[in-house]
């Protein structure tokens, strides 16, 4: 059930190898053939690099001396490789940008301050103020906003309908979620391989962050400090303890399947993620029958949900071509034919004019996409802005879910000394000014 494990696959597994020659700084002047060289790199599984690959090709042939080389991996070896570029002082010309990482990265000069390009080569006029401020840092704008996204759960309708069980309503809770997944465990324990109702929604970071949206506690104050205790992150665990272990999709099976997880393997019928991995699980499931639900309501009957924006672009300090680095972010932002391309598998789009133009088939993933955020803003979920983001939040994130989350999983560690370890990663990564 985690927010951050793609399903990257074949040509996704390859690149993690290759990215170390591809994903750098561009050279300091044109190849042979008198273009300019641009490196462009992301996360993301093989749905979004096709995509990625096409907009590139129109790219290229609107700017003919412009050739750009391109490369992705999975979230958590894309950072591990931004890393160690960044030491380096090789970061691509282009790189998606996620809000977890962009204050470690900027506060650390790595960078380009993009000001200089606004209203010329790059139009952010069709991008509203509060979504453009994500990618300002210290008063530079080291990242424009791609599309905005929301939390969601995902509904494999067909698997429901095969085990004879009811989607929850759009208002219910974390107990209502905890019974229906029983009942779906319960029905699913005689299949091979037996479907259980979901994973373990408590390993999930960003969970836990709307669990304390629900309470009233903004995650982290504007100086980094978190304004979270250790108490509360005990109550969050809490709330699992009559499904963990026994109802929820195993941590061995998950191990098993990766880099699938359970509910692209077809042995869940939910998952809480972003509602942009929609059509990305649709296409590896081979089928067009997901649907999108709001998180569950917290204990005063709200959901205290938020947008934010689902990732950026920066360039990195390091570019020996800014300026052309600035017409890429420009199209991959604004251009509408490139936004036809890519659709909803980024989130929705951020500029309004692209949103304005995209022609969705009715019923498709891009539609479901767009019909689900209107939805919950109309239904008043969206009550939250998108939490602070602290510098460090993204090493801190990474080990509650791959490292301690998943010791949990395996019950090698226990709730309490899950609650020390966090506490510990927050202490050693979090940056307060």
């Amino acid at each position: 059930m985690s927010i951050r494990k793609t399903a990257a696959r074949g040509l996704a597994i390859a690149v993690v190898g290759s990215l170390t020659l591809t994903a750098c700084g561009s050279d300091d002047g044109g190849g042979d053939d008198g273009k300019v060289t641009l490196n462009f790199t992301w996360w993301g599984a093989d749905e979004r690099a096709s995509r990625y690959e096409q907009v590139v090709d129109l790219f290229e042939q609107q700017h003919p001396d412009i050739k750009v080389q391109t490369s992705f991996a999975e979230f958590p070896d894309y950072w591990t490789q931004r890393s160690t570029d960044a030491t380096g002082g090789n970061l691509p010309d282009v790189l998606q940008m996620d809000n977890s990482y962009i204050q470690e990265y900027a506060n650390n000069g790595l960078l380009y301050d993009m000001s200089e390009f606004v209203g010329q080569s790059l139009d952010t006029s069709q991008i509203d103020e509060q979504v453009l401020s994500a990618g300002v840092v210290n008063e530079q704008q080291v990242g424009v906003p791609v599309s905005t996204n929301t939390l969601a759960m995902l509904v494999n309708t067909d698997l429901l309908a095969e085990l004879g069980v009811e989607a929850p309503d759009w208002d219910y809770t974390w107990e209502d979620y905890n019974d229906f997944v029983t009942e779906v465990t319960e029905a699913g324990a005689d299949r091979d391989p037996k479907v259980y109702g979901g994973g373990d929604y408590t390993t999930v970071w960003w969970l836990f962050i709307q669990h304390l949206l629900q309470q009233g506690i903004q995650p982290f104050a504007e100086n980094g400090e978190w304004n979270f205790t250790e108490q509360d992150l005990s109550d969050w665990l809490a709330t699992a303890d009559d499904i963990r272990y026994e109802y929820t999709f195993p941590a061995e099976r998950g191990d098993q399947l990766s880099p699938l997880g359970a509910f692209n393997a077809g042995e869940a019928p939910t998952e809480f993620t972003w509602d942009n991995f929609l059509a990305g699980y649709g296409a590896e499931l081979e089928t067009e029958n997901l649907e999108l639900m709001p998180v569950p309501s917290g204990a005063d009957g709200q959901k205290h949900m938020f947008f934010k924006p689902s990732m950026q672009y920066s360039i990195g300090s390091n570019t020996d071509h800014p300026q052309e680095a600035a017409m890429l972010i420009d199209f991959l932002v604004n251009n509408k034919e490139a936004g036809q391309i890519i659709g909803t598998d980024l989130g929705v789009p951020a500029s309004q004019g692209r949103l304005d133009a995209l022609d969705v088939e009715p019923g498709s993933f891009d539609e479901k996409v767009i019909e689900y955020e209107r939805r919950v803003e109309e239904e008043g979920y969206i009550t939250e802005e998108s939490p602070v983001h602290a510098q460090g939040f993204g090493a801190v994130e990474n080990e509650y879910v791959e490292i301690i989350g998943n010791e949990f999983g395996y019950e090698s560690i226990d709730a309490d000394e899950f609650v020390s370890r966090v506490f510990d990663s927050l202490e050693t990564n979090i940056i307060t000014q």
